[in-house]
């Protein structure tokens, strides 16, 4: 049997270099998710400090229009924010099954490269036994 060929070590290397790209990006999209939920958090923070400065107080016309527009902006910024959320939920997920694709596929890799190299052993393990087998034999005859 001919020498496993050395582009499974380029393929396998190229799984690899896959897997950790998408690692990567999962790690990255995994931190633009965790700042959205802070942002969106901060920000409905900010709409409860509001309501509890406005909790009990008389306001003018004027003061009660501008607290409603401030939080008609506050309205506007957390639906924003809460699709960014959705948005970075629905990527991570994404990219998980990118990971998990990639990792199988190198796992795949691995093992196609193994079993190639078991063989090979195996056969020149056994070409090696019948070689000795028959030296051995030859030894014995010349006696």
């Amino acid at each position: 049997m001919k020498r496993p060929p050395k582009i499974l070590h380029t393929l396998l290397h190229i799984r690899e270099l896959r897997e950790e790209r998408a690692r990567e990006r999962l790690a990255a999209a995994l931190s633009a998710l965790e700042a959205a939920r802070r942002d969106l958090e901060e920000v409905r923070k900010n709409q409860q400090a509001i309501y509890t400065e406005l909790a009990g107080r008389i306001l003018s016309g004027k003061e009660v229009q501008l607290y409603g527009e401030g939080l008609e902006g506050a309205f506007h910024e957390t639906a924003r924010l809460e699709e960014r959320l959705k948005a970075r939920l629905s990527e991570v997920e994404s990219l998980k099954k990118e990971l998990e694709k990639a990792h199988l596929e190198k796992r795949v890799a691995e093992r196609f490269k193994e079993r190639l190299w078991r063989r090979y052993r195996r056969e020149e393990e056994k070409t090696f036994y019948r070689e000795l087998d028959d030296l051995t034999l030859m030894r014995r005859s010349r006696r």
